[in-house]
């Protein structure tokens, strides 16, 4: 689950960098609310459109502001200050908590650390043949989406390993001197890389069935208009060119596009 709170510019600035290992809050209904294991958006206060994520690491609840500050001060505090009770009085004086609420609630400690985004990267092939292409029509998942085969890579393939293996697992058909045809940059909540290839070569007989869907062959000038993932769909027009393509584009938590470049090379 993720939440959402302000930090000043100094605090902001100090996760940015990897300084900041603790953010203390008063332990009101909301912040009871995090568990280990969520993610936590700060927002610094004075730019409130930049933002940072970061993973709860651990929690702890203390009854006070001075034992919360004495259990981490060597590593959290001692060098911007001269002692706890000086450290407890900066908090009170900066406006960082509100002493009768502390009082009331006491404080909760998450230890954080900045977020690491995953980052995926898969190939795909468009096998091309009497003006047909060969598409995977999903039926267990993705709502009856079609792509081309293809999949994530296994540890120590390159890019040219993982879609001849990923195709054969696929289709039963192996590829025969695929072509790498463009690269596609993706971010949502992850990232990633796809590696799109064509073929018009291949050996094999095609399977029967698939555990991903069903295969078909698709006519070129029905490629756009099929349903596809919206990224693919904006780079079908680029998969038969003579050049290079590159694409990036950022995407919604439905996959469906909000911004895009593509250029060719």
């Amino acid at each position: 689950m993720k939440h959402i709170m302000k930090v000043n510019d100094n605090a902001f600035e100090r996760m940015k960098n990897g300084l900041k290992k603790r953010e203390y809050r008063v332990n009101d209904d909301k912040r009871q609310q995090v568990r280990v294991g969520d993610i936590i958006e700060f927002h610094k206060i004075t730019h409130p459109e930049e933002k940072i994520l970061m993973d709860v690491k651990s929690i702890k609840c203390f009854k006070s502001l001075k034992d919360a500050i004495s259990a981490h001060f060597e590593e959290d505090f001692s060098d911007r200050h001269n002692d706890i009770e000086s450290t407890v009085k900066s908090f009170y004086q900066n406006g960082y908590c509100n002493e009768e609420e502390i009082i009331k609630n006491g404080i909760i400690v998450f230890e954080i650390k900045k977020h690491r985004i995953a980052h995926l990267d898969t190939t795909a092939c468009y096998l091309k043949k009497d003006n047909k292409v060969l598409m995977i029509k999903f039926t267990k998942k993705w709502g009856q989406v079609y792509a081309p085969p293809g999949g994530k890579f296994e540890e120590g393939e390159s890019p040219l390993d993982c879609i001849i293996r990923e195709y054969y697992e696929e289709t039963g058909l192996t590829l025969i001197n695929p072509k790498l045809q463009g690269i596609s940059y993706w971010k949502d909540s992850a990232e990633g890389i796809i590696f799109v290839y064509t073929a018009d070569d291949y050996k094999g007989d095609l399977l029967s069935t698939s555990e991903e869907g069903v295969l078909e062959w698709i006519k070129f000038e029905d490629l756009e208009k099929i349903k596809q993932f919206d990224q693919n769909q904006k780079f079908t027009p680029y998969l038969f060119k003579d050049e290079l393509f590159e694409g990036k584009f950022l995407l919604d938590n439905k996959c469906k596009v909000l911004e895009y470049h593509i250029r060719t090379m």
